[in-house]
């Protein structure tokens, strides 16, 4: 069933988030002071609202609080984005989630209410450093603190082996969700697949324990 979602700012974060929502298939609504950010959204979106919603007057017309969650994607006015999560708290909304450039912006937004704060810059940066000092890593996923999906290139070493024979999971702590061959997935009964060179894998798991599987098969 669609989820209703309420995007404020239509950055580049933003952005972002109402062409996944809508390519999800769910229903996003979005509101900056820009209206030309807003044209370009159109095809993407339920509606577009022009304004501040730091006024009284477009957060009764909205009625934030009908929405199963709201971004507040504001990029660089902290104090815009600090007021706006207040007052989405007053009303009741059922999650806020943040964008904050730092941390002492986002401790003050998780105090005054937010659900979730979430640091692009700085997780761009992790994940930046984790795929250069991890060679082979095409894609790499922050699932939870300790938790993480890595798409990589097989290792030479288990060319012409099967996660089976290898008991790979007992090994190595992780586990194989997907093998990409040619392009194309491969979802059932992969622990019987012989890996070919130039296989692509995408693990889960701690990332302590990804980061020793890729040291030890390189």
């Amino acid at each position: 069933m669609p989820k209703q979602y309420l995007v404020i700012g239509a950055g580049r974060f933003g952005r972002g988030i109402v062409k996944e929502f809508d390519r999800l298939g769910h229903e996003v609504v979005v509101c900056d002071k820009d209206k030309k950010t807003l044209e370009q959204l159109e095809e993407y979106t339920e509606y577009a609202v022009i304004g501040d919603l730091r006024e009284e007057s477009i957060l009764e017309d909205l009625n934030v609080s009908q929405f199963d969650a709201v971004f507040v994607a504001i990029g660089t006015d902290s104090l815009a984005s600090i007021l706006i999560t207040r007052r989405l708290k007053e009303r009741k909304v059922k999650r806020i989630i943040c964008k904050a450039n730092n941390r002492e912006v986002g401790g003050i937004l998780e105090s005054i209410g937010a659900d979730l704060v979430i640091y692009p810059e700085e997780e761009a940066g992790h994940k930046a450093a984790r795929m250069e000092a991890m060679s082979g890593i095409i894609e790499y996923i922050e699932i939870t603190k300790n938790v993480a999906g890595v798409e990589t290139v097989i290792p030479e070493k288990l060319v012409g082996k099967t996660l089976r024979e290898m008991s790979f999971s007992m090994k190595y702590g992780i586990t194989v969700v997907l093998i990409i061959r040619d392009g194309e997935p491969m979802v059932s009964q992969i622990g019987d697949v012989v890996f070919q060179s130039g296989d692509l894998i995408f693990i889960v798991g701690e990332k302590s324990k990804i980061e020793l599987f890729k040291k030890k098969v390189g």
